[in-house]
């Protein structure tokens, strides 16, 4: 996500191109691309928290956490989190790690910093920090941020 007047951004697409495959033009102003990218970060790690909220009820209410996974995942509550995370979720698949804890542990601190710039309530952010917060408590850094799970399921988060 690019922030920038026409002709910066023009001057810089290859190098643009050749880092990424896709880097859509968001806004004329520089520092757009990052103000799109805290909303997406909203999105992800409040996706990723909700994805270990749902998990860890049906695990605590006794229901197969692979057919929850394998129905939810085709229907209305199917998102990218869920299907990603939610999978590792189920196969405990924590010390496999594509995007380590501490990430979100910063990006939502990014968020609801944002936020607070510009006087906006996110109190699901502030949840989904919290969890993420306790499980760098815990010490899972770096594990996978599919670790909220157990943050959730333990009654930790």
């Amino acid at each position: 996500m690019v922030g920038g007047a026409d002709a910066d951004v023009a001057a810089v697409r290859p190098v643009l191109d050749a880092l990424a495959s896709n880097a859509p033009v968001v806004g004329q102003k520089p520092g757009d691309g990052q103000r799109f990218k805290i909303v997406n970060q909203l999105l992800c790690g409040v996706h990723i928290a909700a994805a270990g909220e749902a998990l860890a009820l049906a695990d605590s209410m006794g229901l197969d956490l692979k057919q929850v996974h394998e129905v939810l995942g085709t229907g209305a509550a199917a998102s990218f989190m869920f299907g990603d995370r939610g999978q590792r979720m189920v196969d405990g698949a924590f010390d496999d790690v594509r995007s380590a804890l501490t990430i979100f542990v910063k990006d939502m601190g990014l968020v609801a910093e944002a936020a607070r710039e510009v006087g906006q309530e996110v109190p699901l952010t502030s949840s989904a920090q919290k969890t993420y917060q306790r499980g760098s408590e815990l010490g899972w850094d770096r594990r996978d941020d599919s670790i909220v799970y157990e943050v959730l399921r333990r009654g930790e988060g």
